[in-house]
């Protein structure tokens, strides 16, 4: 975030700023279309809609994991990504400066806890929630995280009797970390009731130095330019979902939840800047600076509908994020100075001032979960994934906007889940698709300025999940203990398990 204070030209993937769907929760969710307002049983239920924490049964620990992630990323015309100053550097036209990187990265998932306060009496149907049920959990989970980085990317290349050579380095990493209590009631057999609270964590952390040589050839006259910024800012804030579910027959189920718009508590922010420009003389603008970084969450309504037959199960979700005129703000202090020709020519103290905006946007997401038998089934879904950020158009001043990349995108998955009696596995891969815009650095304009170019990028994310119940693991205990004392009794009959976590509405 705040890739104005960096000028940033495109340290962000596409799982970044103002794009809404591209965190991994769940596993099992993940892979059915990020869906769960209605049916969520796992780490992604108190995020989506705390109401289906009842589906969920008594003291388990859920816990999930996106292990491996890879990035196949376009940049069009990266090295030279916009007008050139003809009058410094002539008709420049580079060839090859289009750029591909391939990254591989690690992605945490949520982790909780899950019990029940009250148990309840059922209604006569196994498969439905006790009625009077109350369930409580308590979450820690990694919402969005995003890495990106290259060391020392070279360039070299000849136009108009020049040549050029460049170098760029950056790390980027950008997160929002959740944990809170979630509480769900199950009022009747057919309606049930939720809320969680969430401290959210936004952190930001960033380092971009770009160095460009162009050297005329004829003469061996040389000009330089160099960009170099660096920012860690966190902003920490508080919101709360609520929601409800209600079954509306032996079938067909309809959900719905809200996330209130974010509570902004404190923050932190650390940036500063440099440019050089040599060319005989050398012109330097420097500046430092500490200040705030608010980044609150928007305001969400999602809305949701299931059907649940013996061997098939859909879930159609639809997410409506609510627009903000300050989505993410940055302001600080700062001190300049200029310095030209080896002295300096000002030194001021001024204070920067950065909002961006975001647009309403709907994303749909639809999962389905095929039994193959009792105990496995195939989940498959896809969701929309819009950015609500606004368009960029060049060019672009690095005091004029916050994040400078724009691109939006779809996610499509598919997997395996096992279901037995002493846990369940969740295996699969989602796969991403998403193109847009991206700033790059243009050194070959004066001043040193911001251009977009267009970017696209596949992915492609290992997820792997699970959940273990604590009774398991009590009774596993026990018996061990037995053992040893050669009390131990015989074993009981193999049990057929719940799936997931309760029974399918409909026997064949």
């Amino acid at each position: 975030m705040a890739s104005a204070l960096l000028g940033l030209p495109g340290a962000s993937p596409a799982r970044a700023q103002g794009r809404y769907e591209s965190a991994l929760l769940g596993g099992r969710s993940a892979l059915l279309g990020s869906t769960g307002v209605v049916l969520g049983v796992d780490g992604a239920a108190p995020f989506l809609n705390p109401a289906t924490l009842v589906r969920i049964e008594d003291r388990n620990i859920a816990f999930s994991s996106a292990f491996f992630r890879y990035a196949h990323r376009t940049l069009e015309g990266w090295h030279q990504p916009g007008p050139v100053d003809a009058d410094r550097y002539g008709e420049l036209r580079l060839d090859r400066t289009t750029v591909s990187d391939d990254g591989l990265s690690t992605l945490p998932d949520a982790t909780c806890y899950f019990f029940d306060l009250k148990g309840g009496e059922r209604d006569g149907e196994l498969a439905r929630p006790p009625v009077g049920r109350q369930t409580l959990a308590a979450c820690l989970a990694k919402t969005e995280e995003s890495e990106f980085g290259f060391d020392a990317l070279g360039f070299s290349g000849a136009s108009a009797a020049r040549r050029v050579d460049q170098a760029q380095t950056l790390r980027y990493a950008w997160g929002r970390t959740s944990a809170g209590p979630s509480w769900s009631y199950s009022a009747s057999d057919r309606l049930a009731v939720g809320v969680s609270l969430s401290v959210v964590r936004t952190r930001y952390t960033s380092a971009l130095s770009v160095s460009s040589i162009v050297e005329d050839v004829g003469t061996g006259a040389a000009s330089s330019a160099t960009y170099q910024t660096a920012l860690s800012g966190d902003s920490w804030d508080l919101l709360a979902h609520v929601g409800a579910t209600y079954r509306l027959n032996r079938v067909f189920s309809a959900g719905i939840s809200l996330r209130t718009p974010s509570v902004h508590v404190f923050d932190s922010l650390d940036a500063s800047y440099q440019h050089t420009l040599a060319a005989g003389t050398a012109a330097v603008r420097h500046w430092s600076g500490e200040g705030e970084f608010v980044a609150p969450s928007p305001a969400r309504l999602a809305v949701g509908t299931s059907a649940e037959w013996s061997r098939l199960r859909l879930e159609l979700d639809g997410f409506f994020y609510m627009g903000q005129p300050e989505f993410a703000r940055i302001a600080a202090d700062r001190e300049e100075i200029a310095i030209e020709g080896g002295t300096v020519t000002s030194r001021r103290r001024s204070r920067l001032d950065v909002v961006e905006a975001a647009v309403p946007v709907v994303n749909v997401g639809l999962g389905a979960e095929v039994f193959l038998t009792r105990d496995l089934s195939l989940l498959g879904g896809v969701v929309t994934d819009s950015n609500a950020l606004s368009s960029l158009r060049g060019p672009l001043s690095i005091e004029s906007r916050l994040f400078f990349e724009r691109m939006s995108g779809v996610h499509a998955s598919l997997g395996m889940a096992s279901y037995t009696r002493y846990g369940d596995l969740v295996f699969g891969a989602r796969f991403d698709y998403a193109a847009g815009q991206m700033a790059a650095v243009n050194t070959f304009a004066s001043p040193v300025r911001l251009d977009p170019i267009d970017s696209r990028e596949l992915g492609a994310t290992l997820v792997l999940a699970g959940r273990i119940s604590l009774r398991t693991v009590e009774s596993v205990a026990r018996e061990i203990g037995e053992a040893v004392e050669g009390s131990a009794a015989a074993p009981p009959a193999r049990s057929t398990p719940r799936e997931p976590m309760r029974a399918p509405a409909q026997e064949d």
